[in-house]
């Protein structure tokens, strides 16, 4: 009994152990964490996974080729006399259907031409065999890995242009959010007649704006934040419409950290603004003159009629 209890203490003992190394070995699977923060390596791996079901599809292409081939080569190479001078090397590359596989295999994967050259007189007094050695290399080695090439390239391309898709919704959705907050929080404001704030109460607002850029995982920093709010006051009145505080902290937050691209920015809504403006009074001046000559023209016709 002594001996069976210190036996299975042994295998028990040897089992931990063995379980323990293995729990070990697992720790290497943390290294994996570390492909999500790089971002062309993340690319790189994701892509190659979605392109096992294409290459497992490429791979059955290839499989069948291999076999159709094979079996043709076996009919005809395969079978020949023992008279035959070259029986004996064909008979080693294609005795049988296995073999005849294995070795279309090795010339897709590597061309070794050069083997079949130096059997003297092999290609020669057969042109057929010649042409299909070949025509397999050119299309079972060169285009197998073009075409392996070409699918694992497109996965990766359609991967990145979804994850780039990915991205952008990400960001339409932070500024949604962004500008439903400082739309919020500009309403708490005191407004003028024509809804502006002044530029000393929308200071006021910046701990809620840090708060909410904390929450947001943006990057900023205070001078920042009064420095857009600085820009976005371009009238001289010290005051801030709505549109202009909501769209200088969602450019701020959307990666826009650069004054000269909010100076940018604000020019070019300045000048949309100006043209809105000259278009107004465009139009509004030109509906007066047609009203006016339609006056003209009406009383004219009037005093023809009374005169007639």
């Amino acid at each position: 009994s002594d001996l069976a209890m210190s036996t299975f203490l042994d295998k028990s003992s040897g089992s931990v152990a063995t379980l323990f190394r293995i729990i070990r070995l697992l720790r290497i699977m943390r290294l994996f964490r570390l492909v999500r923060f790089l971002k062309q390596l993340y690319l790189l791996a994701f892509g190659l996974v979605e392109a096992v079901q294409a290459i497992f599809w490429v791979s059955l292409l290839m499989l069948v080729i291999l076999y159709v081939c094979s079996i043709v080569m076996v009919r005809t190479c395969g079978s020949l006399p023992d008279a035959d001078p070259h029986a004996e090397f064909l008979h080693s590359k294609f005795a049988d259907i296995r073999t005849s596989m294995l070795t279309l295999f090795v010339l897709m994967s590597s061309p070794n031409l050069p083997t079949y050259i130096h059997e003297e007189g092999l290609l020669w007094s057969r042109p057929l065999l010649l042409a299909f050695l070949i025509s397999f290399t050119i299309i079972g080695s060169f285009g197998m890995i073009a075409l392996l090439t070409g699918v694992i390239s497109e996965s990766m391309f359609e991967k990145n242009q979804l994850r780039m898709e990915e991205e952008r919704q990400e960001r339409e959705r932070v500024r949604s959010l962004i500008l439903g907050t400082c739309d919020d929080l500009f309403s708490r404001l005191k407004h003028d007649s024509d809804g502006r704030a002044r530029k000393e109460d929308v200071f006021k607002l910046i701990p809620w704006i840090e708060r909410m850029f904390d929450n947001g995982g943006v990057e900023y920093t205070v001078d920042e934040i009064r420095r857009v709010i600085d820009l976005r006051e371009t009238t001289g009145s010290g005051k801030l419409t709505r549109e202009d505080f909501c769209d200088g902290i969602v450019a701020l937050a959307t990666g826009v950290r650069s004054i000269s691209l909010q100076e940018l920015d604000v020019s070019i809504k300045t000048v949309e603004k100006a043209i809105d403006r000259i278009s107004q009074t465009v139009k509004e001046t030109h509906e007066f003159y047609l009203a006016k000559s339609a006056r003209s023209d009406s009383s004219s016709s009037s005093s023809s009629s009374s005169s007639s």
